[in-house]
């Protein structure tokens, strides 16, 4: 019993001596990524049958300079909308950044009587990335065309273009 002891505490010892202390990955910022991300993410479904869901592919040509591509798909209790929009980010440091890209969007009625109305408009705007997990954004958009859908892809209630502010905590 003795010598198991000894060997026990032996090792303990040898273990916990043995470990390298690593220092926590440093974390960057959006404007250092350069590569490709791919990041996503979708709420469960409501009680009402409500499914929400999205994705962002994001390719940094520089440091200061990226691509990203987003996507949103929702439905709601008389519709379905799926929203696009292909930005470019360009970093003024490394936390602002002004952005400016394409949008797209297009609702269906579930009992899909109607014509599909479809939005296309140009979005530009200014962001702020406060820590690797936290960013918002200040956008508007300008439609190309009269578009028929609505805040929530009804096309009872037309919302005109917009200034939008939003944000996106990672957790």
């Amino acid at each position: 019993m003795k010598v198991l002891v000894h060997s026990f505490l032996f090792l303990f010892v040898i273990v916990s001596k043995g470990q390298e202390v690593e220092e926590p990955p440093v974390t960057n910022l959006a404007s250092s990524l350069t590569g490709l991300s791919i990041t996503g993410h979708a709420y469960p479904a409501s009680a009402i049958g409500d499914v929400h869901k999205s994705f962002m592919v994001q390719y940094g040509v520089s440091k200061s300079f990226q691509l990203e591509l987003q996507g949103f798909y929702d439905t709601y209790i008389l519709s379905e909308r799926f929203r696009s929009s292909v930005l470019a980010k360009v970093y003024m440091n490394k936390r602002l950044y002004l952005l400016g890209g394409l949008e797209a969007g297009i609702a269906t009625e579930n009992a899909g009587v109607a014509q599909t109305p479809y939005r296309l408009g140009f979005a530009t705007g200014i962001g702020y990335d406060v820590d690797p997990d936290l960013m918002i954004e200040l956008k508007a958009n300008v439609q190309f065309n009269n578009p028929s859908i609505g805040a929530f892809g009804e096309k009872h209630a037309v919302t005109p273009a917009a200034l939008t502010i939003g944000s996106k905590w990672k957790f």
